[in-house]
């Protein structure tokens, strides 16, 4: 009996324990991990391609160092011109006013010298409104579309400029610059940690006539007197940012403009030197390219640091830029 008694006690503990022989415990397997989200500034050139959405703000600070040191002739040579410095401080202020769409207000500010002369003026003023037409995050393939209308206010200097000044009172072009543009934006992850955000924008600008007098940013000389048409102007810039970890970005714009010709109806007056004055130009092309080191202590402040200079131009200045940009958002 006590035999059976045990045999029993045995294939219960064997039942409510389990079988003896079933494979060692396994923990649940844990999902993946995915990757941190980029922190990235945004290239030098290009401007962001999605909409600020309402109750954030986007400031970014650009310092510019430019000098420009000669002309593209009509035959694509480059033909050296006395240099040309520029320091520029330019505030690139989004405002997000509902989920789909934000104004841009860019105040700007620049310092001209050249042969001994300088001047100090408040430039133009360009304010924009931003449209997110479909975002990109909301599928994984197609990239995100931003619609951008922008007006530029002639509040810098053009006209009546003393011809012993060499230019450098130049800040403004005296004209409302109407731009329309359209802006494709994609980020990729390429490889683990490492994204690739493409960027492709293009824009096309109109202006309204300028009446000009003496000595004016299109040129002219004592006496001179009429109305410029300013040429449209069309600019595309492809863009690439690539993150080597979530601090470090290298970044790229590649940008090409082309700008009708600017047509002079009036007298275009003598220059000091008694000769016939011009005013007005022909059209023209430039390409510039723009790469830069990205450095992001957060998500919400990044540095960029990089060049931006021309490669080849017709009827164009022939330019070289050192820029910094800081950037907030928030």
């Amino acid at each position: 009996m006590n035999k059976w008694i045990l045999v029993s006690l045995v294939s219960f503990a064997s039942i409510a324990c389990g079988d003896t022989t079933a494979q060692p415990y396994q923990p649940p397997a844990l999902a993946p991990v995915p990757p941190p989200a980029p922190w990235l500034t945004g290239s030098l050139i290009s401007t962001n391609g999605y909409a600020v959405p309402y109750g954030h703000v986007v400031l970014q600070t650009y310092a510019y160092g430019n000098v420009t040191t000669g002309v593209y002739n009509s035959d694509w040579d480059e033909v050296s011109v006395p240099n040309f410095y520029q320091a520029s401080l330019q505030e690139y202020l989004y405002l997000g006013l509902t989920d789909w769409m934000d104004i841009q207000l860019v105040p700007q500010a620049v310092c001209n010298t050249s042969q001994g002369q300088t001047s100090t003026q408040f430039s133009d003023l360009p304010i924009a409104f931003d449209f997110t037409v479909f975002d990109s995050s909301a599928n994984t393939s197609f990239p995100g579309i931003k619609l951008s209308f922008k007006e530029t206010f002639p509040t810098g200097i053009y006209n009546h400029l003393n011809p012993h000044k060499n230019g450098t009172e130049i800040s403004g072009a005296g004209t409302f610059a109407s731009n329309a543009g359209i802006f494709f934006y994609k980020i990729y992850n390429t490889n683990g940690n490492h994204f690739l955000s493409l960027n492709f924008n293009v824009g096309y600008t109109t202006s309204t006539p300028v009446n000009v007098r003496g000595f004016n940013a299109y040129g002219g000389g004592d006496g001179c007197s009429g109305k410029v048409l300013p040429g449209n102007q069309l600019q595309a810039i492809l863009s690439f940012e690539y993150t080597l970890t979530q601090n470090w970005v290298l970044a790229i714009d590649n940008v090409y403009t082309h700008t009708n010709e600017t047509l002079f109806y009036g007298t275009a007056g003598t220059l000091t030197d008694g000769s016939p004055a011009t005013v007005g130009s022909a059209s023209s092309d430039w390409l510039a390219f723009a790469p830069s080191i990205e450095y992001n202590f957060s998500a919400t402040w990044g540095l960029n640091i990089g060049a931006y200079v021309t490669a080849i131009g017709r009827n164009a200045a022939v330019f070289r830029n050192g820029i910094v940009e800081l950037v907030f958002n928030y």
